[in-house]
């Protein structure tokens, strides 16, 4: 089923106005999550791949998205998290997948943002690492879009929310990097 979700998420981003942006994110969430807990089972893995699936459906873009309002914002999370479980609990029933595995994927979906849980804490931490690794050096370049201040904000809170010590130990260089790097756009 993993290499399912893959491709429907793969064929989501292609096709539309994020293009493949986010594809290594998701590769790269993965591969923490395995980093993390090396016996992460498929449900995890496609809850890590998929976490953000919404965005592919979204129909704007992140600069436009988020131009009035905070990347933290927990109204546009809640609404984020919630589309993103929708659409991959349907499509994991479409190919007739374990109905409690489809409802462990969608509850860490639902809850990858603010975590609650060990496995949605998971896959919160995996995505911190991953974006520091990848994503934020792409909204450091929004910077003058968007104002460095809001950048700095979404990049300090992807870091404090993790919630396990070995993920901080793993974000923290990725971390250090971004805030240089803004520091030295400012």
């Amino acid at each position: 089923m993993f290499e399912i979700v893959k491709q429907f998420v793969t064929e989501s981003f292609t096709n539309n106005i994020f293009s493949a942006e986010g594809l290594e994110h998701f590769e790269r969430t993965v591969y923490w999550v395995k980093q993390l807990k090396p016996d992460a089972d498929e449900a995890m893995l496609i809850a890590a791949y998929a976490h953000d699936i919404e965005r592919a459906f979204r129909g704007k873009s992140s600069t436009d998205t988020f131009k009035n309002k905070e990347f933290n914002d927990p109204d546009f999370l809640a609404g984020h998290e919630t589309k993103g479980a929708e659409i991959i609990t349907q499509l994991l029933q479409e190919h007739h997948y374990d109905e409690e595995k489809i409802k462990r994927v969608a509850h860490m979906i639902r809850h990858h943002e603010e975590g609650g849980d060990e496995e949605s804490n998971l896959i919160k931490d995996a995505d911190s690492i991953s974006y520091l690794e990848i994503n934020a050096v792409k909204h450091v370049q929004l910077a003058d879009k968007l104002g460095a201040d809001k950048i700095i904000g979404k990049i300090d809170w992807m870091y404090h929310r993790i919630s396990s010590d070995e993920a901080i130990k793993l974000a923290q260089p990725f971390y250090k990097k971004m805030v240089a790097m803004l520091k030295s756009v400012r």
